[in-house]
């Protein structure tokens, strides 16, 4: 109308000749054109007042919004301003009367509190808070009931606490509502207040606890929400709940339920939900067997079963109009072949079959899913065979993992030359072996893609691939168990010089090879160095100061079973990241570096098999993260108890789970206050320590290194390591009885005390670690009878008391039933029941523990013979020169 109205203008006579005009004849043409005028001059006006409102908010709506602002206390909202058009503020959406109608202020790291001034804006339909830093504070109960008009609702992730309002009640236009993200958010008001919400599509209450009404909650979401299409719960603590009444809800087509523990019926009422797009239900603990017919749903796209290892099932026989986009069934039990009809779905985006039990071929037909983007086959191990070519045909690969399986042949590396988009790449342990096409040339090497992660672990490879050498992005490369040898290329260090200023996190494994030389001191290029295991190599020199310096950055760090040597550096930064520190099996001298105690994030510290002579580090107990302290094999000594400052200073190593410092020199009496003091084994459960697997872009890399006296044998534990709880003093010089505090470490699962010089009883609390799988005692010099209290360990598989003083029949009940009379020889004054029959006295064992005064009395023994053999003073150099290599560092030999 405004374009007409110039158009009218332009064409009509001058203002002097307004009036002639208008009275033109013929009469009636002048009236028209009289009314015709009047009517585009209040149209004019309208559109000039209308446009004016567009300019203005009113003031009463920027009164309030300013004053809200003011209860923030950070978070920059600069265009707001007095005396400005709020609504041209940043986030603020006004209507054409300029009422507030929209408030995103999403993102924008705001905290302090929420004014409430925000429910003066009563034609608000739409609020947005999310992404924000509302730390501890809870949502506003009070002025919901003035937003009558809100149809949108954003709270997530912003760090509300404490229960969700009841009086949301009164939004009864919200079609969606979002209070995810908020992990002190609870659900303890009645579900009920959903029942004024029937117009609600969305609901997201992921990381809401909603665990007190779990039974009644589904149930009035299909009686209040008639027409909700999507529903994301989770991690929202519902276990047990059956929710299967959901199949009542006519729209549902996104249903979001990961994380929970729903009871495993419930995957069968989703064989009912005929407009089910995208179903998400990992990691719920299912059980049984997953109903195939949710494969064949024709509206679903998008299917996660995911981390559910004890659901099983098997892929059907997919159907050529089958739409799924996107299927995950990593970490279940799923079996059997992978189907040739697999080749139907078409639209296939991400298929994710990883940690399953699937077996055969990977069929060809595979190639003809040509949308395919990610691609995850690995740690299946019954899948063989030699992998398809035209799968590399697939051009739209970005992640691509065959790792961890059965298959055979040689696989040609020049396969990924055409794969343009790819980003990770994981071959490693599949069983084939990778022939490299290498030119060591930057114009050769171009052709292949710029790949973020790379894993060639385990595929035979004698060299390091050249064509590395110009990946200038590369965050992660894995080249473990190879037979790669000679020395580490300079160039290795200065890949990612290009990429340093982008801070990016470093993750290098060149573990179990054969290389040889030292470490170049251009791995101080690396600051962005994040995780490096060069670990079972024949690296030589000493290891690199850098390693330790604040600009490396280091987290993880594992150069265990190679040949450095010298002392450890002292050289730890202040600002010290290291969780993890893995220098075992090498020849490392002199003292633990005291800046070491500036890593207090460290969680792992394993120096095993070294040189080192030092005092006990008393001084890492500050570390409140130490989960494992092995000391193993080496030259420490002195006292291990309060007079080294434990107790007294308050250093406790309150979270360790593996505390080993056998086959050393320490000596005096265990330490009572210390055991008290390991306060993460007095938990009755087994938990995990979880730093110990790292995820690197969806792989796992897990450090299963930890060598440990379990049952007798000296073994590297694998898979399961993270969970156990041991504490080995064996092969030191302790002395006196064994600390009843130890019967409070109810979580213990390996106790190892042997070869000492500990007196006195078992004690009976001992029975009280349920747990315990593990004992051995042997060779010392304990006296008494065997508890009772023993037998009472239903786990324990291994029991050494061997070589000491026990006397009194042996128990037969439970565990005890199972052991051979290796488990009591050598204590002369044991007997089985009937009591006449002795155990064994054992005549071939040429290192039969004695006790210090035992082996006194022998030595003095020989003496006397020696004295009617030899002759006075040849006896009294002889009685001297044993009663000092008894007695002092060479009294017991290692070997015992």
């Amino acid at each position: 109308m405004s374009r007409f109205f110039f158009l009218y203008m332009i064409s009509a006579p001058p203002k002097s000749d307004l009036c002639a005009f208008l009275f033109m004849e013929p009469f009636h043409f002048n009236i028209a054109a009289f009314l015709l005028f009047v009517a585009l001059l209040l149209l004019f006006e309208f559109f000039s007042l209308h446009c004016n409102a567009l300019d203005h908010c009113l003031q009463k709506e920027s009164s309030s919004l300013l004053q809200l602002k003011r209860g923030f206390t950070s978070g920059k909202l600069e265009t707001w301003q007095p005396r400005t058009n709020c609504c041209m503020w940043e986030g603020v959406t006004c209507d054409e009367l300029g009422r507030v109608i929209g408030l995103d202020l999403s993102d924008r790291s705001i905290s302090g509190k929420i004014d409430p001034s925000l429910f003066n804006l009563t034609s608000l339909r739409a609020l947005n808070f999310a992404n924000n830093l509302f730390d501890q504070i809870p949502i506003p109960d009070f002025g919901w009931d003035k937003l009558a008009n809100l149809s949108s609702l954003n709270l997530s992730y912003s760090g509300f606490v404490g229960k969700v309002p009841a009086t949301i009640s009164y939004l009864r236009k919200l079609t969606s509502l979002n209070l995810s993200l908020n992990l002190g958010l609870s659900l303890t008001a009645n579900p009920t207040f959903l029942r004024n919400m029937s117009s609600l599509r969305e609901l997201f209450l992921d990381l809401v606890d909603i665990s007190a009404y779990r039974d009644e909650w589904c149930g009035v979401l299909v009686n209040s929400t008639p027409v909700l299409e999507a529903l994301h719960m989770e991690r929202c603590s519902l276990f047990g709940a059956s929710c299967s009444s959901l199949s009542m809800l006519p729209f549902l087509s996104t249903i979001l339920f990961g994380g929970n523990t729903f009871e495993s019926s419930i995957l069968n009422s989703f064989v009912n939900f005929t407009t089910l797009s995208e179903l998400q239900v990992q990691e719920n603990g299912f059980k049984g067997v997953f109903p195939n017919q949710i494969f064949g749903l024709r509206n679903l796209k998008y299917l996660d079963i995911s981390d559910n290892p004890m659901l099983s099932g098997y892929l059907p026989s997919f159907s050529e109009d089958n739409i799924l986009e996107t299927l995950m069934l990593s970490n279940t039990n799923f079996s059997g072949n992978i189907p040739d009809t697999i080749g139907n779905l078409k639209f296939l985006i991400d298929l994710d079959l990883s940690n399953c039990q699937f077996s055969g071929i990977i069929p060809p037909s595979m190639a003809n899913l040509s949308k395919l983007a990610i691609l995850f086959l690995s740690d299946n191990y019954k899948l063989y065979g030699q992998v398809p070519s035209s799968i590399f045909q697939i051009s739209g690969f970005v992640s691509l993992s065959l790792a961890s399986n059965n298959f055979s042949g040689v696989l040609e590396l020049e396969f990924i030359k055409n794969l343009k988009n790819l980003l990770y790449l994981d071959l490693s342990n599949s069983g084939f072996s990778i022939t490299l096409w290498d030119a060591d040339d930057a114009s050769s090497s171009s052709s292949f893609p710029i790949v973020i992660f790379l894993g060639l672990a385990g595929c035979n490879l004698t060299k390091i691939p050249t064509f590395i050498r110009y990946q200038n992005q590369m965050h992660s490369l894995d080249l473990s168990n190879n037979r790669i040898q000679g020395e580490i290329p300079n160039w290795l260090w200065s890949i990612n010089e290009q990429t340093n200023f982008l801070n990016v996190d470093w993750f290098i494994s060149l573990a179990n090879n054969n290389l040889s030389g030292e470490i170049s001191p251009s791995i101080c290029n690396l600051t962005g160095l994040w995780l490096l295991d060069l670990s079972m190599n024949r690296l030589t020199g000493h290891i690199p100061p850098c390693l330790f310096e604040e600009e490396i950055n280091l987290h993880v760090l594992n150069l265990k079973g190679n040949q450095f040597h010298g002392a450890i550096p002292d050289g730890f930064s202040t600002n010290c990241d290291l969780q993890t520190i893995i220098l075992g099996d090498n020849q490392l001298e002199g003292l633990l570096p005291r800046s070491l105690s500036n890593c207090r994030s460290l969680e792992i510290l394993d120096l095993e098999n070294n040189k080192l002579n030092d005092t006990f580090p008393y001084w890492l107990g500050n570390m409140s993260s130490l989960r494992v302290l092995v000391l193993r094999s080496n030259m420490f000594h002195g006292l291990v108890g309060p007079l080294y400052g434990i107790h007294e200073t308050n250093h406790t190593f309150s979270m360790l789970h593996v505390f080993d410092i056998s086959s050393n020199n320490f000596s005096g009496k265990l330490c009572g206050e210390c055991f008290n003091s390991l306060k993460s084994i007095m938990v009755n459960k087994l938990d995990a320590v979880q730093i110990f697997a790292y995820n690197l872009m969806g792989r796992y890399y897990d450090l299963d290194v930890l060598t440990i006296m379990n049952k007798g044998k000296l073994m590297t534990l694998q898979k399961f390591w993270k969970f156990f709880k041991s504490i080995d003093f064996s092969n030191n010089h302790f002395e006196g009885e064994i600390p009843l505090a130890i019967g409070q470490l109810v979580s213990l699962q390996v106790l190892n005390m042997s070869h000492n010089y500990l007196i006195g009883k078992i004690p009976p609390q001992l029975g009280n670690l349920p747990q315990l799988e593990s004992l051995d005692l042997s060779m010392n010099s304990l006296s008494g009878k065997i508890p009772h209290e023993l037998v009472s360990l239903h786990f324990l598989s291994f029991l050494n008391l061997s070589y000491n003083k026990l006397v009194g029949k042996i128990p037969l009940e439970g565990q005890f039933s199972t052991f051979s009379k290796a488990s009591f020889e050598g204590n002369e004054g044991l007997c089985w029941s009937p009591c006449n029959t002795l155990v064994p006295k054992v005549s071939n064992k040429v290192t039969s523990p004695l006790g210090l005064g035992g082996i006194k009395n022998r030595i003095y023994m020989i003496v006397l013979g020696l004295l009617f053999g030899v002759g006075f003073g040849g006896c009294i150099a002889t009685t001297v020169l044993l009663d000092v290599i008894c007695c002092n560092k060479g009294r017991r030999s290692k070997s015992r």
